[in-house]
């Protein structure tokens, strides 16, 4: 079975840069806490990358020996992780085995808490949803959501009919900012109740499983960067358009934290007020659902697929007036970050996404320039599942990407379950 990568065959070269190009090479040189987990987590976190390669192209890319990937693989088809998928076409000799991730080898648990309401969604290995709940719940507070929180996680399991033991973890995600930020109990998108509390210990207890914790941005990011736009990058900055409007920020193959977990709060950026000539008005007045909701004057119980029907003339001039303040916070984040490309995701319905990317004109900044491999904006996911999937993808990020020792706790804005 051959390989392919963008729809063509993988060839071995290929091969070697793709893994090559994963970020192991950064993290060569540092001494892993636990070598033989790191080795093990450097060849799933490889054959995530490339859906399918040998051991010998393996052995090639991240550099160990022929002898210690085969016994890294067997421990690791044995756990359930890897499989043999089929032998590839070879001009001479024996055909290698080409070796896969198994999607059934390991599960998560994504959480996105919104007010008053609780989207879940369990996926596998592979990032894939295996089923999903969507449903009203108490959310003022991390205890009063715990009892819901269980039974609907219990609900998901027995849904799918997986084995407990099989699953990494659990990621939730909320708003931003986190910790003691002034004024954000004037903020009416952040839930300070939860952002400045630490009940990550208690959910893992009551869940029995890892809890990670992360905001809803930087936990999408962490989504496109091992299943997504992002797959490629290894700089890049996730724009996630929400009720609110934040980022993901990923350097060098890892998200950024910024000194406090904060890093991303783009939302808070300062763009020209498209009512007040000669003012400025932050992003998530403008872009966001919520200034939607505003322009609309309706509930914030309309989810945003029924937002987009309500009033066609409305929702073209917001698109307008979101296009043009997105243009500025691009330029602010590709001068100052220089990524390779910027995402554009978030719960929006996809054709309002791609309405919205199609009327961003570009600035001129550091990124136009000549010989690019990708485009500066790309189209992420979206819909109302993509938060929920981006806490999943917390726990099987950490699982399957080798970490630095100094990045163990804490990647990007979460807490890390030791």
């Amino acid at each position: 079975m051959q390989a392919e990568f963008l729809g063509r065959p993988l060839r071995r070269r290929d091969r070697e840069d793709r893994l090559a190009g994963s970020g192991l090479g950064f993290l060569s040189g540092l001494a892993p806490f636990d070598r033989r987990g790191h080795q093990r987590r450097l060849i799933v976190d490889a054959l995530w990358r490339v859906d399918a390669a040998s051991r010998a192209d393996l052995a090639a890319a991240i550099g160990l020996s022929p002898q210690m990937v085969t016994l890294l693989v067997d421990e690791l088809m044995a756990d359930g992780l890897v499989r043999e998928v089929g032998r590839r076409p070879a001009a001479r000799g024996q055909p290698p085995i080409d070796l896969a991730l198994d999607a059934d080898g390991g599960f998560a648990v994504g959480v996105q808490v919104e007010p008053g309401r609780l989207n879940i969604v369990l996926a596998d290995l592979k990032g894939r949803v295996r089923a999903e709940i969507s449903e009203p719940c108490p959310t003022e507070t991390p205890a009063k959501a715990l009892p819901h929180l269980k039974k609907r996680v219990a609900r998901l399991v027995a849904k799918t009919g997986i084995d407990r033991r099989r699953l990494l973890g659990a990621g939730i995600v909320i708003p931003g900012p986190f910790g003691d930020v002034e004024n954000v109990a004037r903020d009416l998108l952040a839930m300070p109740a939860w952002s400045r509390s630490t009940f990550r210990e208690d959910f893992a207890a009551a869940l029995d499983m890892p809890v990670f914790v992360g905001n809803d941005a930087t936990a999408a990011a962490v989504g496109e960067h091992l299943d997504g736009a992002a797959r490629d990058l290894r700089h890049f900055v996730y724009l996630y358009l929400g009720e609110g409007v934040g980022a993901g920020v990923f350097v060098e193959d890892h998200p950024a934290m910024g000194a406090f977990g904060n890093a991303g709060e783009v939302g808070r950026m300062l763009v020209p007020d498209p009512d007040r000539p000669g003012a400025a008005i932050e992003l998530e007045a403008v872009a966001s659902l919520d200034a939607l909701r505003r322009a609309l004057a309706v509930a914030g119980d309309i989810d945003a697929e029924a937002l987009f029907v309500a009033n066609a003339a409305a929702v073209a001039r917001w698109r307008d007036r979101a296009a043009a303040a997105l243009r500025i916070a691009i330029a602010n984040i590709e001068n100052l970050l220089d990524p390779d490309a910027i995402v554009l995701g978030g719960p929006l319905p996809p054709a309002e996404l791609s309405a919205l990317l199609s009327r961003i004109e570009l600035p001129p900044t550091v990124s136009a320039r000549r010989g690019r491999r990708h485009p500066r904006l790309l189209l992420g996911r979206s819909g109302r599942v993509v938060s929920a999937l981006g806490g999943a993808t917390l726990p099987l990020f950490h699982a399957l990407t080798p970490q630095p020792q100094a990045a163990r706790r804490r990647i990007g804005a979460m807490e890390m379950a030791s």
